[in-house]
């Protein structure tokens, strides 16, 4: 058995390239889907910006960066993986879901990490936000055709997002000073 070179693998990277970008071009961009994830990559961020007090952002920012920089790495991971797949895109680049991964996801969570300062009150609001997303969100992403699971089942989906979600927190807790209540 013989197996491609690095060559090869590039040429066809390159086609894959191209072919996406068409597909992008001609049959993502500018659709009310594409439209539906353009909003919602700005207006999640306006919304935190007037639930979360001044004085509290830079912890909470912290917190939703670094929610959206992991779920940003999984997803390019999960994709790549063909875990899971997104039949229409924002942008015709990594990562796929731009829109949930940095926004939604790090929005919501950081504001259960916002309003959670308990952590009993944390893993209540975490737990419905990771079944939202795992329940409600992503099936209505798959039955519009903006997400496509493969080989991924929600409850481990629901898992990942609390896993996530509890040791970004208890990460954060250990790096910044205390924040106050």
């Amino acid at each position: 058995m013989t197996f491609p070179s690095y060559d090869e693998v590039q040429a066809i990277r390159s086609e894959l390239k191209e072919v996406g970008y068409q597909h992008w071009l001609h049959g993502d961009l500018f659709t009310w889907q594409w439209w539906g994830l353009l909003i919602a990559s700005i207006l999640p961020w306006i919304i935190w910006g007037y639930l979360i007090k001044k004085e509290h952002r830079l912890h909470v920012f912290a917190f939703a960066t670094s929610i959206g920089i992991v779920s940003s790495v999984l997803d390019v991971l999960g994709a790549g993986l063909l875990l899971w797949a997104y039949p229409t895109k924002l942008i015709p680049v990594v990562p796929p879901l731009f829109p949930a991964d940095l926004t939604l996801i790090p929005v919501i969570f950081s504001l259960a990490y916002y309003y959670g300062k308990r952590w009993s009150f944390y893993i209540l609001y975490i737990s419905i936000a990771a079944f939202l997303f795992s329940y409600v969100i992503e099936p209505f992403c798959k039955w519009i055709r903006i997400y496509e699971p493969i080989n991924f089942p929600h409850w481990v989906s629901f898992i990942g997002f609390m896993l996530l979600s509890l040791l970004v927190r208890w990460f954060l807790e250990r790096i910044l000073p205390r924040r106050e209540r």
